[in-house]
């Protein structure tokens, strides 16, 4: 199958007249002041590490099966005859996605639906002949994408990492137990808690949901995280910011040309190549950044507030380190 590119909420962030200071500070000339870079360590690290897993997926596994393809082989391998709503919950994906996964599968051959007994409106799904073929050939290549995102972390920080986010998810280790016996591989435990794939993919689901009730539509977690390096390092060209926020280039090159759009960043040209195009933050663009602050504050709150100061300092140390894999 092809790849296919998955507590009490804020107020959403109004847009707001008033200017921070170094706003007018830039547009003058003199130094800037941006925000503290904690303010949004946690969701731009989440991002990132996903993108590492996004692209060690891509290295590794053979056949285009996307992540969230194999967890319903996974999930149906451990515990076959579910319906659709209890694979959803155990894959902590939305309805919408699910229903979409599960359709596209059966269609290709690799589950199959047989309405319950007793209860004509629900299906229950299995894997295939042609699915269980498909998710052992795939699934020594997933345990290897696993273990090559922690292998930076060693065996007794990878059980830290764990810990730390399956509170950060809320994922309660034991939840999900097997009804089959379990597939024996190292990387690929039955158990979802103990999957540092699933886990990052699970929290940065939260950041985005969280982002959403905080700060709306007006700016998003890359394009926040646009302006912040543009704050940080202003007259960087779009190849090097693109790589300090780990993003691809396209993508990098849409936020920025919308940005431009909005008037809250400007392009120059390189005095020494005029070829080469520099960037840095209007007034406008330090004024919206600012007025995200209290805003992006929520979302880490939010996001880290079953954890300690300890622990989330060492979540984000652990996070820093997953992100250089």
């Amino acid at each position: 199958m092809p790849r296919r590119a998955a507590t009490r909420p804020a107020t959403p962030l109004a847009r707001r007249p008033s200017r921070h200071p170094a706003a007018d500070e830039t547009a003058a000339g003199g130094e800037s002041h941006p925000p503290d870079e904690a303010v949004f360590a946690v969701g731009g690290l989440l991002r990132t590490v996903q993108q590492v897993h996004d692209r060690l997926w891509q290295e590794l596994v053979p056949g285009g099966y996307t992540s969230p393809q194999f967890a319903v082989l996974h999930r149906l391998r451990m515990r076959p005859d579910i319906d659709q709503r209890t694979l959803g919950e155990g894959l902590s994906l939305d309805k919408a996605t699910v229903a979409d996964l599960v359709a596209r599968m059966d269609q290709a051959g690799l589950i199959g639906r047989e309405r319950a007994a007793g209860d004509a409106g629900r299906y229950t799904l299995r894997l295939t002949g042609t699915g269980r073929a498909v998710f052992t050939g795939l699934a020594p290549w997933v345990a290897q994408v696993q273990l090559r995102l922690t292998a930076a972390l060693g065996p007794q920080d990878t059980g830290r990492f764990l810990r730390l986010m399956q509170t950060v998810t809320s994922v309660i280790p034991g939840a999900w137990t097997p009804t089959t016996p379990a597939l024996v591989l190292i990387g690929l435990p039955a158990d979802p808690a103990h999957n540092p794939g699933y886990l990052v993919r699970v929290a940065q689901q939260r950041h985005t949901r969280y982002w959403a009730d905080a700060v709306g539509t007006r700016l998003t977690a890359p394009q926040q995280g646009v302006l912040h390096r543009l704050a940080r390092e202003p007259g960087i060209d779009q190849t090097t910011l693109a790589e300090r926020v780990a993003l691809p280039k396209a993508p990098a090159g849409e936020i920025v040309k919308r940005l431009t759009a909005r008037g809250e960043v400007q392009r120059t040209p390189d005095p020494h190549d005029g070829r080469r195009k520099l960037l840095t933050l209007t007034s406008k663009g330090f004024n919206v950044l600012y007025e995200v602050m209290p805003a992006a504050r929520e979302v880490q709150r939010r996001l880290t507030q079953d954890l300690t100061a300890d622990e989330r300092d060492e979540l984000l140390a652990l996070l820093g380190r997953l992100s250089k894999a």
